[in-house]
């Protein structure tokens, strides 16, 4: 059997490693022919994480640039897509004339998304903004039009995917093998670390519990470790580090607790929680706002806790804070939910099985 695999990002970009990069060695071996097709490649990657405020002629340029990129790797996916048993495509939007030749194909086609990207995260009111979430708006239904089956990250976004084809829920998954070999790298003596991993364009939530950690850092001996962002706060000691793939788990592995505010909007209703799998895998407690899928991936006081507003925040993290115990317990609770519910091994035979599944419908 083969198939076409088209990720809107290389393997920098966890949406594209996580939902399409890190199954290929496995669909592989099951005998899959896979070839891939990757429209922003990493060395682009740094476009997308330009503000349009601050640079918007780069923006421009960028928004240029991945427009062409699109259409042109979109005729050729229709090219080698005519010839495949199956086309997985990946977060891309495709222009209507694309759209139109794929739809006059009789390949299966799969869609996967990782976010609601049928509303935007983007809210400067720039007119580049704007563009992208009319686009976003029409081209995620139209494309999820043509698919017969969607890949999504959760109930929010499957809800939406349901009303234009069939939904396989898949939260994440997470490869937990880099996770599994590295070990705590803190004692209970050492600073309370709480740890946060992310971009420069989610770094921002930190603000929504900067009053939380102002609090703590004088009334326990609280550190911050920013991992893939600038980040700075008054009266908290923060370390800021660059992400690098290899480093994720080292990195980790010198926190206490893993924490992933977030707000409440459209758009991180759509999320699909994957600091909170990165947190637990490395074996550590959890502290978040209990949106969206949040609330199904932490077991409430079992392995991290649900904390709505600040003083709950406040209560959570000095329970942890201050009981080493608790928060080895809570570790090895996520740490095995993980492994039982959303490691990578634990969700490969499941989109195998889609897959396969489309690909005999349609026959030879």
């Amino acid at each position: 059997m083969r198939a076409f695999f088209v990720t809107q990002y290389g393997a920098l970009a966890a949406s594209s490693r996580t939902r399409v990069l890190q199954y290929l060695p496995f669909l592989r071996q099951q005998g899959i022919d896979a070839d891939v097709l990757t429209v922003l490649p990493d060395h682009a990657i740094s476009g997308s994480q330009l503000d349009v405020r601050r640079q918007p002629l780069r923006k421009t340029l960028y928004y240029l640039w991945a427009a062409w990129r699109t259409w042109s790797c979109g005729l050729r996916t229709w090219w080698h897509g005519r010839s495949r048993d199956l086309l997985f495509v990946q977060k891309v939007i495709f222009p209507p004339p694309i759209r139109w030749l794929l739809r006059h194909m009789s390949t299966p086609v799969v869609y996967d998304f990782d976010d609601a990207i049928f509303t935007t995260e983007v809210r400067s009111g720039h007119w580049l903004a704007r563009v992208k979430e009319s686009r976003n708006a029409s081209g995620v239904p139209a494309m999820l039009g043509l698919a017969d089956l969607a890949v999504v990250e959760n109930e929010y976004t499957a809800e939406f995917a349901r009303q234009h084809c069939d939904v396989l829920q898949i939260t994440g998954p997470i490869d937990t093998t880099p996770y599994a070999e590295i070990r705590s790298r803190v004692a209970d003596t050492d600073p309370f670390t709480v740890g946060w991993i992310g971009s420069g364009s989610t770094v921002a939530y930190l603000e929504l519990i900067a009053p939380v950690l102002q609090r703590l850092a004088r009334e326990l001996n609280l550190r911050l470790l920013v991992v893939g962002a600038q980040f700075e706060l008054h009266g908290v000691d923060v370390e800021c580090k660059p992400w690098a793939l290899e480093q994720e788990a080292t990195d980790l592995a010198r926190c206490h607790v893993g924490v992933m505010p977030v707000p409440d909007d459209p758009w991180t209703r759509g999320k699909g929680g994957y600091k909170l799998l990165q947190y637990m895998a490395c074996g550590l407690p959890v502290v978040t706002h209990p949106i969206g899928i949040n609330t199904v991936i932490v077991e409430e006081g079992l392995t991290g806790y649900l904390a709505p507003d600040e003083d709950t925040w406040v209560s959570r993290l000095t329970q942890l804070g201050e009981d080493p115990d608790l928060r080895r317990q809570m570790g090895e609770r996520g740490k095995a939910r993980i492994e039982e519910s959303y490691a990578l091994h634990t969700q490969q035979p499941r989109l195998l099985a889609a897959l396969q599944g489309l690909m005999d419908l349609a026959g030879p």
